[in-house]
Protein backbone atom coordinates (compact mmCIF):
# COMPACT_ATOMS: atom_id res chain seq x y z
CA UNK A 1 0.00 0.00 0.00
CA UNK A 2 1.24 3.46 -0.81
CA UNK A 3 2.20 5.50 2.01
CA UNK A 4 0.18 8.89 1.95
CA UNK A 5 2.38 11.89 1.61
CA UNK A 6 2.02 14.29 4.40
CA UNK A 7 0.96 17.93 3.33
CA UNK A 8 3.75 20.66 3.43
CA UNK A 9 3.96 24.43 3.99
CA UNK A 10 4.67 26.30 1.00
CA UNK A 11 7.91 27.33 0.78
CA UNK A 12 8.75 31.53 -0.09
CA UNK A 13 9.55 30.81 -3.97
CA UNK A 14 6.23 28.98 -4.15
CA UNK A 15 4.58 31.82 -2.58
CA UNK A 16 6.13 34.30 -3.82
CA UNK A 17 4.20 33.91 -7.41
CA UNK A 18 0.86 35.24 -5.89
CA UNK A 19 -0.17 37.88 -5.04
CA UNK A 20 -1.03 37.51 -1.10
CA UNK A 21 -3.05 40.43 0.05
CA UNK A 22 -5.53 40.22 -3.15
CA UNK A 23 -5.65 36.28 -2.66
CA UNK A 24 -6.50 36.42 1.20
CA UNK A 25 -9.06 39.24 0.19
CA UNK A 26 -10.62 36.90 -1.89
CA UNK A 27 -10.52 33.75 0.49
CA UNK A 28 -12.04 36.27 2.94
CA UNK A 29 -14.57 37.40 0.53
CA UNK A 30 -15.37 33.73 -0.71
CA UNK A 31 -16.04 32.61 2.73
CA UNK A 32 -18.32 35.40 4.33
CA UNK A 33 -21.21 33.52 2.39
CA UNK A 34 -20.30 30.82 5.06
CA UNK A 35 -19.37 32.93 7.71
CA UNK A 36 -22.76 34.45 7.60
CA UNK A 37 -25.01 31.72 7.60
CA UNK A 38 -23.32 29.89 9.73
CA UNK A 39 -24.17 32.97 12.08
CA UNK A 40 -27.37 32.84 10.75
CA UNK A 41 -28.24 29.59 11.61
CA UNK A 42 -27.50 30.22 14.86
CA UNK A 43 -29.33 33.26 15.71
CA UNK A 44 -32.32 31.37 13.71
CA UNK A 45 -32.52 28.29 16.24
CA UNK A 46 -31.18 30.23 19.36
CA UNK A 47 -34.25 33.20 19.42
CA UNK A 48 -36.83 31.94 20.83
CA UNK A 49 -40.29 34.04 20.35
CA UNK A 50 -43.20 33.18 21.92
CA UNK A 51 -46.37 32.50 19.38
CA UNK A 52 -48.49 35.39 20.13
CA UNK A 53 -45.40 37.84 19.89
CA UNK A 54 -45.10 40.67 17.21
CA UNK A 55 -48.48 39.53 16.24
CA UNK A 56 -47.04 36.37 14.62
CA UNK A 57 -50.28 34.95 13.61
CA UNK A 58 -51.53 38.36 12.01
CA UNK A 59 -54.41 38.73 14.12
CA UNK A 60 -53.89 42.60 14.74
CA UNK A 61 -52.51 43.16 11.12
CA UNK A 62 -53.62 42.81 7.62
CA UNK A 63 -50.76 40.71 6.15
CA UNK A 64 -51.84 37.05 6.79
CA UNK A 65 -47.69 35.22 7.37
CA UNK A 66 -46.35 32.59 8.27
CA UNK A 67 -42.95 33.27 10.41
CA UNK A 68 -42.51 29.58 11.65
CA UNK A 69 -42.55 28.37 7.71
CA UNK A 70 -40.02 31.65 6.46
CA UNK A 71 -37.48 30.55 9.80
CA UNK A 72 -38.22 26.87 8.20
CA UNK A 73 -37.33 27.12 5.19
CA UNK A 74 -34.61 30.00 5.86
CA UNK A 75 -32.60 27.64 7.87
CA UNK A 76 -32.93 24.69 5.31
CA UNK A 77 -31.16 26.88 2.51
CA UNK A 78 -28.73 28.22 4.87
CA UNK A 79 -28.08 24.23 6.01
CA UNK A 80 -27.80 23.29 2.72
CA UNK A 81 -25.13 25.69 1.84
CA UNK A 82 -23.48 24.98 5.14
CA UNK A 83 -23.28 21.13 4.01
CA UNK A 84 -22.25 21.71 0.67
CA UNK A 85 -19.13 23.70 1.23
CA UNK A 86 -18.52 21.38 5.01
CA UNK A 87 -18.07 18.13 2.23
CA UNK A 88 -15.51 21.04 0.05
CA UNK A 89 -13.84 21.52 3.17
CA UNK A 90 -12.96 17.63 3.86
CA UNK A 91 -10.95 17.59 -0.27
CA UNK A 92 -9.48 20.63 1.38
CA UNK A 93 -8.29 19.38 4.64
CA UNK A 94 -6.04 16.94 3.24
CA UNK A 95 -4.22 19.30 1.74
CA UNK A 96 -3.37 21.50 4.72
CA UNK A 97 -0.56 20.73 7.12
CA UNK A 98 -2.10 20.19 10.99
CA UNK A 99 -1.31 24.29 11.47
CA UNK A 100 -2.73 25.12 8.27
CA UNK A 101 -5.92 23.11 9.65
CA UNK A 102 -6.16 25.44 12.32
CA UNK A 103 -5.32 28.74 10.69
CA UNK A 104 -8.28 27.34 8.46
CA UNK A 105 -10.59 27.04 10.98
CA UNK A 106 -9.84 30.23 12.96
CA UNK A 107 -8.67 33.05 10.56
CA UNK A 108 -10.52 31.72 7.16
CA UNK A 109 -14.26 30.48 8.87
CA UNK A 110 -14.15 31.94 12.48
CA UNK A 111 -11.87 34.80 11.66
CA UNK A 112 -10.09 34.99 15.27
CA UNK A 113 -7.30 37.58 15.40
CA UNK A 114 -3.59 36.94 14.70
CA UNK A 115 -2.85 37.18 18.53
CA UNK A 116 -5.73 34.73 19.29
CA UNK A 117 -4.33 32.49 16.59
CA UNK A 118 -0.99 32.98 17.66
CA UNK A 119 -2.05 31.39 21.03
CA UNK A 120 -3.65 28.70 19.23
CA UNK A 121 -0.42 27.89 17.63
CA UNK A 122 1.41 27.90 20.38
CA UNK A 123 3.58 30.40 18.50
CA UNK A 124 4.85 33.64 18.76
CA UNK A 125 2.50 36.07 16.74
CA UNK A 126 5.41 37.30 14.26
CA UNK A 127 5.81 33.20 13.39
CA UNK A 128 2.59 32.42 12.37
CA UNK A 129 2.67 34.38 9.27
CA UNK A 130 4.54 31.70 7.03
CA UNK A 131 1.77 29.25 7.92
CA UNK A 132 -0.80 31.44 7.54
CA UNK A 133 0.57 32.83 3.69
CA UNK A 134 0.86 29.61 2.58
CA UNK A 135 -2.81 28.49 4.42
CA UNK A 136 -4.36 30.86 2.30
CA UNK A 137 -2.74 30.28 -0.91
CA UNK A 138 -3.47 26.68 -0.81
CA UNK A 139 -7.29 27.46 0.01
CA UNK A 140 -7.46 30.08 -2.71
CA UNK A 141 -5.95 27.47 -5.19
CA UNK A 142 -8.16 24.62 -4.24
CA UNK A 143 -11.47 27.17 -4.89
CA UNK A 144 -9.62 28.68 -7.57
CA UNK A 145 -9.70 32.42 -6.64
CA UNK A 146 -6.09 32.23 -6.39
CA UNK A 147 -4.56 35.59 -7.61
CA UNK A 148 -1.01 35.53 -9.48
CA UNK A 149 1.95 38.35 -9.25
Amino acid sequence: MPKIKEPKLYDKEVLEEYNYPETREMVLHYFSKYRAYSVKVEEICDSYQSPLSNDSMGIFSSNISDPTSKRALKIIEYKEYIDYMNKQFKGLRLRLTSDEKIIFNYSILSKHTDEELAEKLSMEKSSIYHRKKSCYIKVAKYFHIEVFN
